[in-house]
């Protein structure tokens, strides 16, 4: 059983993080830390069998652990990471695993010095919608796919403190909130590399925030042209897919999928939308058996934190091109960007 302290104990820790690790079998979770007494206090009724530390130096000095699970906002990520690895442990750590290159080379040089694990919380690969998808894709029902459109409505950005509006916490807008989910998922469905990309940014109804709340994104893979839309600044709350092939296309609408063929319509109704709140713990625990898989193989330990490059590279790019009038640029995997 691999033991683990949570960092940060706010909504995410709280909501999403708290119900899986109390059911899974493989874990136990022995510590929390978070520098806000309330906190700390609202995580103990959930999870009373859990000490909780106001620092994570104290925290590290105390506790015998295999791993920190890290839910702290976007800033403090690296900082968690990168004592996690000079103390020898594992990490699962929260999207967006960093938002600026360096950062990330230095997560990537301090895991790989350690000899440790870090695992970014992909979590909306494994809500059962996409699930059912990427096989409806994979058996080749609509064959092979020619185009995907993302549109993530939401009247807001998620949570009561604000933080994700400040862009010296959240490191940038909706493009590193929602858009880091759609890249990777991206990369999940199309099981492929992504070519170039072009991107337009606005403020449209958050206009005093230092972070966008509106992008349009266009992304090429060898076979498929990808267009995002995400905002903050619509009426309702919503999901949309649609993946276009040559035979046919699947229609994602929040909590229903329609596979449409030349002559056949088929219809799955699940039983929560997507859109239906923004913790998701179910997800969450469906994504630990791959924790623990690339934690146990080193065959497979890499795949996560790969792919959180690959979000990132596709973001920064992303601004680059917003901030050259959405020129088409191309996916090199040089991480030597800056978000601008």
């Amino acid at each position: 059983m691999y033991k683990g302290a949570i960092v940060g104990c706010g909504a995410v820790a709280c909501q999403a993080h708290v119900p899986a690790w109390r059911t899974a079998s493989a874990f136990r979770m022995v510590a929390a830390v978070d520098p806000i007494p309330a906190q700390r206090a609202h995580l103990q009724t959930l999870f009373p069998e859990v000490r909780c530390y106001a620092d994570l130096e104290t925290l590290l000095a105390h506790e015998e652990l295999d791993f920190l699970d890290v839910c702290t906002p976007p800033a403090l990520h690296e900082e968690g990471i990168l004592q996690a690895c000079a103390h020898g442990l594992h990490v699962l750590c929260e999207k967006p695993l960093t938002f600026t290159a360096p950062a990330l080379q230095r997560i990537m040089a301090a895991a790989t010095a350690a000899n440790v694990l870090v695992f970014a919380v992909h979590n909306w690969k494994y809500a059962p919608i996409f699930q059912a998808l990427k096989r409806l894709l994979t058996e080749g029902v609509i064959g092979t796919p020619s185009a995907i459109e993302f549109t993530t409505l939401r009247t807001k950005p998620a949570g009561t403190t604000g933080w994700r509006l400040d862009p010296q916490v959240a490191g940038g807008g909706i493009l590193l909130d929602h858009g880091w989910h759609a890249f990777y998922l991206l990369l999940f469905l199309l099981d492929a590399r992504p070519q170039t990309i072009a991107a337009t940014v606005e403020r449209r109804l958050f206009l005093s925030a230092g972070v966008e709340d509106t992008v349009t994104c266009d992304v090429t893979f060898p076979q498929v042209q990808a267009r995002l839309h995400l905002t903050w600044a619509a009426s309702q709350r919503r999901n949309l897919v649609v993946v276009r092939g040559e035979r046919g296309e699947i229609h994602l609408d929040d909590a229903r999928l329609m596979v449409r063929q030349q002559h056949t319509v088929q219809e799955i109704v699940f039983p929560e939308a997507l859109s239906a709140g923004s913790t998701h713990p179910d997800w969450f625990a469906a994504m630990l058996p791959d924790f623990q898989a690339e934690l146990e193989d080193q065959t497979q330990r890499g795949h996560s934190l790969r792919e959180a490059e690959t979000c990132l590279r596709l973001t920064l790019l992303a601004y680059r091109s917003a901030a050259q009038d959405a020129q088409p640029l191309a996916c090199t995997r040089a991480l030597d960007l800056a978000v601008v």
